[in-house]
Parts: C-alpha cells; sequence; structure tokens
C-alpha cells in the first residue's frame, strides 16, 4: 500500500503493509517535514539544515528570517523527532548555543557532556 499526502510545503509518500504502517510512515515524516512556518515568528521561510560536527550530525529547522531553530533528535531506531521542550514548541534562537562557547573553536559540544 502506498500513500502520498500534500502538506503546504511539501508532498510526502508513505509506503506500507498495511493502514497502520502507513500511517506511522506518514506520522513521523510530518512530525519533521510539516514545519511550514517558524514557531517564534511565523515566518514561512524556514529551511533544513544538517551539519556535522566532531563525527556527530545535527539536523534542524531553521527560519530564514529571525534565525530561531528546531533542533531534532534521533530514537535509537534511527526516526528523526523534534524536540519540544518548552512553552516556544522547542523554537529556540540560533544563538542559544552562546552558553556552550563559540561553536567554531574547541569548545565543549552540549551533546557530548557527560552527566
Amino acid at each position: 500500500m502506498q500513500v502520498t499526502y500534500k502538506l503546504a510545503n511539501c508532498e510526502l509518500v508513505a509506503q506500507g503493509n498495511d493502514i497502520k504502517a502507513v500511517f506511522d510512515e506518514l506520522a513521523g515524516a510530518m512530525e519533521v517535514f510539516g514545519h511550514s512556518h517558524c514557531g517564534a515568528c511565523d515566518s514561512a521561510r524556514v529551511s533544513l539544515v544538517s551539519r556535522d560536527y566532531e563525527g556527530n550530525t545535527y539536523r534542524e529547522v531553521k527560519c530564514m528570517d529571525c534565525g530561531c531553530v528546531l533542533g531534532l533528535g534521533q530514537r535509537k531506531d534511527g526516526k528523526l523527532f523534534p524536540k519540544r521542550k518548552d512553552k516556544s514548541g522547542g523554537w529556540m534562537p540560533n544563538n542559544g548555543w552562546a552558553k556552550y562557547g563559540n561553536r567554531d573553536n574547541d569548545a565543549a559540544d552540549p551533546f557530548m557532556e557527560k552527566a
């Protein structure tokens, strides 16, 4: 079974053996690709960003107007999900990394800190 689902900013295609499998695929894809507007300023100019830092890949949805980002996490099974921890819906100013130092030097990576 294959289903095509149209969103404001893209078209998603999911395949599966039954309706539940297709639903789960679409739901996961919509969580990541369903962001057509910035959660901070409501701009429609959002972009997907993927960057590597010290062997780790960081993925986020970035607003091209205000610079806010919605970070994406990765589950053990490899599926992505938006990191939503606070009232902002997870969108944070891009300078949110400032408390960790300059990302272009040898500053510690906050995701690699040990508890």
